[in-house]
């Protein structure tokens, strides 16, 4: 397959990823066929530079999506919390698409944070992930979760987006990074520094108390700043974000695609959640492909680590000081809940 010879075939083939864009507006096009999506796990470079996909560019301002197709859907998480298996459920041939936390919006992420991201910009984008593969399917796309600062922008943009906000209990994320070991303790450093930026919130910390903060602490100030954006985004369309844990969803997952499917305006009834719930998806890992996968194994408690435990425990409940004393809840309103 070669790059093709105008914009057109950019505009109008999804096979045509839009993979990159940056400030000097500039798009670059990688070519994947939907099958392939299959393939990776993040329609990044890290996935996709190995697989020497055709490439394309295009200059932003010659580049006109027809208006009028459908509205985007979105996965909006924070972090280890099933989001990609969700995303990978939502693959169902002339009904939906998931695409995987595209590596472009991260990029209009950054555009944003540095006051460089144009409205067009940002509409011409989504407008390109938003095409359907088929005639009448409609595109779910999970962002990464640095994305979060863009999620009202996004929502913004057509009112026929909805989202669900996706997370893990609190408990069960910091159990997540220590199970990481050092790469998932840096990992939350940096996110912790994003989100502050993004978030504008210190918790009234002087610099050498931030510094004695434990890595799960840290952690831990990460994911309620997060669980702030998520019921900022609540509070600010009413109806069109549900919220959902990650132990609701793997728990009740016939159940959970049904009302996915029913919030995102999706053809899929209960009986076909049943089969997707049952099917492929859910039996492979989403992140390593390949590699069987259990949900109801994942359910399961973690095995016992006293140690760690003792300090999740003792981080959960200095935790929920925290959110008192900044007035961010720690429970999303009942009515936003997916699953009453």
């Amino acid at each position: 397959m070669s790059p093709p010879d105008d914009s057109l075939t950019l505009l109008t083939d999804a096979e045509w990823l839009p993979a990159h864009w940056d400030t000097s507006s500039t798009v670059r096009f990688v070519r994947l066929a939907r099958e392939q999506h299959g393939q990776v796990t993040f329609l990044s470079d890290e996935y996709l530079g190995p697989l020497n996909l055709p490439a394309s560019s295009a200059v932003l301002s010659d580049l006109h999506p027809p208006a009028g197709g459908p509205a985007s859907q979105y996965i909006f998480h924070s972090a280890f919390a099933a989001s990609t298996l969700l995303a990978r459920a939502l693959d169902v041939p002339g009904i939906s698409m998931g695409l995987k936390e595209p590596e472009i919006l991260n990029e209009l992420a950054e555009g944003m944070r540095a006051r460089a991201l144009s409205e067009e910009a940002l509409r011409t984008v989504v407008q390109l992930l938003a095409r359907p593969f088929a005639s009448g399917e409609k595109v779910v796309i999970k962002p990464s979760n640095v994305v979060n600062v863009l999620a009202p922008s996004l929502l913004e943009l057509d009112p026929g987006s909805n989202a669900i906000f996706l997370f893990a209990p609190l408990p069960r994320f910091l159990r997540s990074i220590a199970d990481k070991g050092l790469w998932g303790r840096c990992w939350v450093r940096r996110l912790h520094a994003l989100v502050a930026r993004d978030t504008g919130l210190d918790f009234g910390l002087s610099a050498a108390e931030r510094f004695e903060l434990t890595d799960l602490q840290v952690a831990a100030l990460a994911w309620l700043m997060q669980h702030k954006q998520g019921g900022e985004l609540v509070a600010r369309f009413p109806g069109r974000v549900r919220t959902l844990d990650s132990g609701t969803f793997l728990a009740e997952r016939p159940g959970t695609i049904a009302a996915v499917a029913n919030h995102f305006g999706l053809a899929i009834d209960e009986a076909r959640a049943g089969e997707i719930a049952a099917g492929p998806a859910f039996a492979t890992h989403s992140k390593e492909i390949g590699r069987a996968f259990d949900p109801e194994a994942a359910l399961q408690p973690k095995t016992p680590l006293p140690i760690i435990d003792e300090e999740i425990a003792m981080v959960a409940q200095w935790t929920h000081s925290v959110a008192d004393h900044a007035g961010i809840a720690i429970e999303f309103p009942p009515e936003s809940r997916l699953l009453p």
